[in-house]
């Protein structure tokens, strides 16, 4: 199915460009560009597993995507974003294997 292709290529994206924020320092377009897209991101995998049924994560995705929204941003010093950028990379990288490995599944 090239929709599911999509979502987990777009959330692998997503994922390697928190882990290249967990590593560094750059420059502050590059982070509002990241939040806005891992918000975007939060959201729709939000709603996608509400419709799918795995309810437990689309409260997981929401607190993800309020977290890292630019609109009202939460202030904290660069060295504590990097173990939550890390941490969500990580997670993310889990959640797009796991969702491609369930659709074969079911197909």
């Amino acid at each position: 199915n090239s929709k599911r292709v999509w979502e987990v290529a777009l959330t692998v994206l997503v994922a390697i460009f928190l882990l290249v924020a967990a590593e560094g320092r750059h420059p502050y377009g590059f982070y509002m560009v990241l939040r806005t897209a891992a918000t975007v991101g939060g959201l729709y995998w939000a709603v996608r597993v509400y419709q799918a049924g795995p309810r437990g994560w689309m409260w997981a995705f929401l607190a993800a995507a309020l977290l890292l929204n630019p609109v009202l941003p939460v202030r904290m010093h660069r060295e504590h974003w990097q173990p939550i950028d890390m941490v969500l990379g990580v997670l993310l990288f889990g959640w797009a294997g796991y969702w491609f490995w369930r659709a074969r599944q079911r197909a």
